[in-house]
C-alpha cells in the first residue's frame, strides 16, 4: 500500500504517521511543497494526506491551487485526509469559507490539548470507530472553516463548532493527531511570535502536557488511520 503525503513546511511532517506507516509497512511518498515539485498521479495510492503550515487558505503560498485543483478533482473518489491547513485546504476546495476566529473582535487562536466532542454524526462515523464521545486533542490554530456542503460536522468544541468534517471519503480536523512531543517543542521554538500574540500560553505546563499525553495521542493516530484506511 501507498500514500501520498503533501508537506508544507519542513517542521510539520507525518510524526506518528510515519510510525504507523512503518510498522504497518505502508510506503509514505511525500511530497516536499516548499521545492520545486511534481504531483504523481494520485490514482497510484490508496490515499491522500494533507499536511499542516503557518500559512492561511485566504492567502497566496506556490502549491495552494495545485492542491485545490487536487481536491476537487479527486474528492469524490479518494481518500483524503487532511489536518490543520490541510483540512483547511479541503473545506475551501469544497466551497467553504475559511477565515480568521474572530469573537468580540479579538483574535481567537487554540493552542495546546483540549478537549472537542463527538458530535451525533462523529459518533457514527466509521473514521471514529473506537474513540469515546470526548477525546482530548493537539489544537495549533487561529482559523476555522464553514461546513462544506454535502458534509458531516463530526467533532466540535466550545471555541469552533466544526473541529472536523467528513465527506464521503475524505476527513479533514482543525486538530492535530500526527504530532510527537518532540514536534510540539519544536512547533513553540518556531512559532514563539504567533502563539504569544493576542493568547496566552504557558509554554513549560504545554510541553508537559505534550509529554503527558504521548501514548495516548500515538494511540489515537493509530487508530484513526486504521479507521481512514478502511473506508
Amino acid at each position: 500500500m501507498k500514500l501520498l503525503v503533501l508537506q508544507h513546511v519542513p517542521h510539520e511532517h507525518p510524526g506518528y504517521i510515519a510510525d504507523y506507516a512503518k510498522e504497518k509497512n505502508i510506503r509514505l511518498d511525500i511530497i516536499e511543497l516548499w521545492k520545486p515539485y511534481t504531483i504523481p498521479s494520485v490514482s497510484d495510492y490508496a490515499g491522500v494526506i494533507f499536511m499542516g503550515g503557518p500559512m492561511g487558505v485566504y492567502e497566496e503560498f506556490p502549491s495552494k491551487n495545485d492542491e485545490i485543483a487536487l481536491i476537487q478533482k479527486y474528492a469524490d473518489t479518494t481518500r483524503m485526509l487532511g489536518m490543520c491547513l490541510g483540512s483547511q485546504l479541503m473545506a475551501h476546495a469544497l466551497g467553504a469559507k475559511v477565515y480568521p476566529n474572530i469573537r468580540d473582535g479579538k483574535r481567537i487562536k487554540e493552542v495546546g490539548y483540549f478537549s472537542v466532542k463527538l458530535t451525533e454524526e462523529g459518533k457514527q462515523h466509521p473514521v471514529f470507530a473506537g474513540f469515546p464521545r470526548t477525546i482530548t486533542v493537539l489544537q495549533w490554530h487561529g482559523d476555522i472553516f464553514d461546513l462544506p456542503q454535502n458534509a458531516e460536522r463530526l467533532a466540535a468544541s466550545a471555541l469552533c463548532e466544526n473541529q472536523a468534517f467528513g465527506y464521503k471519503k475524505c476527513f479533514g480536523s482543525l486538530f492535530h493527531f500526527e504530532f510527537t512531543p518532540e514536534m510540539v517543542k519544536n512547533q513553540i521554538g518556531i512559532d514563539t511570535a504567533w502563539i504569544h500574540t493576542d493568547n496566552e500560553l504557558d509554554e513549560d505546563a504545554l510541553l508537559r502536557n505534550a509529554e503527558s499525553n504521548r501514548v495516548l495521542m500515538k494511540e489515537q493516530c493509530y487508530r484513526l488511520l486504521d479507521n481512514f484506511l478502511s473506508l
